[in-house]
């Protein structure tokens, strides 16, 4: 078993955000330390504006809110959609489920904020990318399901959690199935560690290896609240996706397509491309955003 979390290199690198004329920065959802979220508006138009809330990456061990990891969700800022990155506690301080439980109390807050922010939430996508991806899926299929919530876990507990749709972008889903699948298409991962107790994957099971926890793997994996009811899913992955086996994200999908209609859980699959938001915010992906939110919200 791992003696401590995994150290990665983490360099700071923010959002380019000087451009917005209306933002907020740093407003608590709920009291404690990370628990904060930054608000932009689009700079044409008038509110209250449909929401886009935005959760980083980052192996659940580093990141913050407003990275250079919000630059996909801000592209939509002049599609009319307003953005909101919000912050979470990092797994080596808080075990999970804690984070989805604090993604959730961001989204009451908001709900319970709304006029004050010109925020239309009726009209709410969660958006995330990698461990991001995983948190914004798990939070709105459990919403649906009415599972997975902890109400303690910040004020406005009369809210509603539920979001309308959902865009993950190469996210783990299956999290004991990496060496397999990596085996599978061929691909070297990046870290040696990979399907252990000290992996990324490992350390959100307490510091197990996946293969030794079936029923928290069964427990996190979003497939597993999948329903009829559930918020669309539009889902991006690359096949060269040297972090995250790109077949979790097709997999995930076909799950979905069990319970609905294929319109409602939309893949697209890029040949050649890996695992970071550069490759999935160009201006045609970026309309295949758009054009999902506004089909769904």
């Amino acid at each position: 078993m791992a003696e401590k979390f995994i150290e990665r290199p983490y360099t700071r690198t923010f959002a380019k955000t000087d451009y917005i004329k209306q933002q907020w920065q740093d407003i608590p959802y709920m009291a404690g330390e990370r628990h904060d979220l930054d608000i932009y508006l689009p700079n044409e138009g008038q509110g209250p504006f449909p929401v886009i809330v935005d959760v980083f990456g980052g192996g659940l061990v580093f990141g913050d809110k407003s990275s250079h990891k919000l630059d996909p969700a801000l592209k939509l800022l002049d599609q009319g959609y307003a953005v909101a990155s919000i912050s979470y506690t990092w797994i080596q301080n808080a075990a999970f489920p804690t984070q989805i439980y604090e993604v959730k109390a961001a989204i009451r807050f908001l709900r319970a904020h709304a006029a004050e922010y010109q925020l239309d939430m009726n009209r709410v996508a969660l958006m995330g990318e990698s461990s991001g991806a995983h948190l914004a899926l798990l939070a709105g299929v459990t919403a649906t399901a009415d599972k997975m919530s902890n109400r303690e876990f910040g004020e406005n507990a009369d809210e509603s959690e539920k979001v309308n749709a959902i865009i993950s972008l190469y996210g783990p889903y299956e999290f004991d199935k990496f060496i397999p699948q990596f085996k599978e298409s061929g691909v070297v991962p990046n870290y040696s560690e990979t399907g252990t107790a000290e992996s990324f994957e490992g350390q959100m099971f307490n510091k197990q290896a996946p293969k030794d926890v079936p029923d928290k793997v069964k427990e996190y994996n979003p497939a597993t609240y999948f329903s009829a009811a559930m918020p669309p899913i539009l889902a991006f992955v690359g096949t060269a996706d040297v972090i995250v086996p790109y077949q979790q994200t097709v997999n995930m999908i076909a799950a979905a397509r069990q319970v609905v209609r294929d319109a409602r859980a939309e893949i697209h699959v890029i040949e050649g491309k890996g695992h970071g938001p550069g490759a999935y915010m160009t201006p045609e992906n970026t309309e295949i955003k758009a054009n999902f939110l506004q089909k769904w919200l």
